[in-house]
């Protein structure tokens, strides 16, 4: 039977015997070692814990990674696998030779942005404001608000758009986060701010007691406001100033009247 033997080199020497006879025949070349390697090769940036492994039982394993990236874990001489964290978003790589091969095989790895979801939507408020809207960017998935305890969710929880009721005036906020079609979402969530304003509790400065027929009374409240809106009982009449901060009203009837006033301030 033919006895085959191998240099793995650039020459390959074959010796065959059969029939008493041997001959040799040489033959030059390259003969190439095939080396596996795998692992994601779609990641986010900041990930940790990536694992790319190539074929156990080997010796002298050389690792090389991109700049983007760091070997946490393995990726030695003697190591047939290695875990990086892949910090730089772009296109990156990991090659592993072993051997003394010439030739290590790369593989390419894309690492994703990390998304910046912001946020639309009113940042000054009234306390008590309902159905005031805010919305991030469309088609993700994992949508998750936050609202500070000044506010209430009442509709869209999960969506790319929710609800708000703003019932405590302050400082408040509402913050977002998700995952887009990468797999990937933000390293913290996207925080809004909002000022719920206290609302006006106007006064009012004038004569409580008069008499019956008594013209030219005025009632004042607040200067530098708009819309303001007078009322008056039926036992009296505004006769000047309506819609301003000032009214003059006359008295017709006697017993207990009334007049009061609502405005609107800056906010």
């Amino acid at each position: 039977a033919p006895v085959i033997t191998y240099a793995l080199a650039n020459t390959v020497t074959h010796q065959l015997t059969a029939d008493g006879i041997t001959s040799f025949g040489t033959y030059t070349g390259s003969q190439q070692l095939v080396i596996s390697l795998s692992g994601p090769t779609q990641v986010c940036a900041n990930s940790t814990g990536n694992v790319y492994t190539t074929d156990a039982g080997k010796t002298n394993y050389v690792w090389v990674v991109s700049n983007g990236g760091t070997i946490t874990g393995g990726g030695t001489a003697t190591d047939n696998t290695v875990t990086i964290a892949w910090n730089t978003a772009g296109p990156q790589t990991v090659s592993v030779n072993y051997n003394m091969s010439s030739n290590p095989t790369v593989l390419n790895v894309i690492v994703n942005p990390l998304p910046v979801p912001t946020i639309t939507g009113l940042s000054s408020v009234c306390a008590g404001t309902t159905g005031v809207n805010y919305t991030t960017e469309t088609g993700m998935t994992g949508y998750t608000w936050t609202i500070s305890a000044g506010g209430t969710i009442t509709a869209g929880a999960g969506t790319k758009t929710i609800t708000v009721t703003w019932n405590t005036a302050g400082a408040q906020n509402v913050s977002v986060n998700y995952t887009t079609s990468n797999s990937c979402n933000a390293s913290t969530a996207t925080v809004y701010n909002v000022t719920v304003n206290p609302l006006p509790v106007p006064v009012i400065t004038g004569a409580s007691s008069v008499c019956i027929g008594t013209t030219g009374v005025t009632y004042t409240t607040e200067t530098g406001m708009t819309g303001y809106s007078w009322t008056i009982s039926a036992g009296g009449t505004i006769t000047a100033g309506a819609g301003t901060k000032t009214i003059t009203v006359t008295w017709q009837t006697e017993g207990a009247q009334s007049v009061s006033v609502n405005y609107t301030n800056s906010n």
